[in-house]
């Protein structure tokens, strides 16, 4: 009996209507245009070649976007020899959207604490990773504003 309630739970529970979010995003019908971009360099490209993914030509919903980033790597905690052994990527962009002769602007802040690594090229590989990671909530955020405007 039990056995027959539990099949019975999984099957009610399994069709509860719940789905991701983020789930086919990428398939959705829209075109980014960047007009513009300034601010850090390395981050702004970054999100220029993500949002590539979600550029369709054929798309209908066409939207012009510039962007202004800014990037800090903030000290949060030294050890007592006075080297540090916490800091903080710290990332905002302002987003300028332009679709059907409306305009919107967007800000979006995303920021890690990070502990320091003793190896510099481990380190570098671990802030990239951090960043890349940062800019793709960054990207994902924007998407999902995106589709809402339409």
């Amino acid at each position: 009996m039990r056995k027959i309630i539990l099949v019975f739970l999984i099957f009610i529970l399994s069709s509860c209507g719940y789905s991701s979010i983020y789930k086919n995003s990428e398939n959705k019908d829209l075109m980014i245009v960047i007009e513009g971009m300034s601010g850090d360099k390395e981050i702004n490209e970054l999100i220029k070649n993500q949002l590539k993914i979600y550029s369709s030509k054929n798309s209908l919903n066409t939207f012009y976007v510039s962007f202004d980033t800014n990037f800090q790597k903030n000290i949060i905690s030294k050890n007592s020899s006075g080297k540090i052994s916490k800091y903080q990527i710290y990332i905002k962009t302002e987003f300028t959207i332009n679709y059907k002769e409306k305009t919107f602007n967007e800000y979006f802040v995303e920021r890690f604490n990070i502990k320091n690594i003793s190896d510099p090229f481990e380190q570098d590989n671990y802030e990239k990773t951090i960043k890349n990671n940062l800019v793709a909530s960054i990207r994902e955020k924007l998407i999902l504003k995106l589709l809402n405007f339409r």
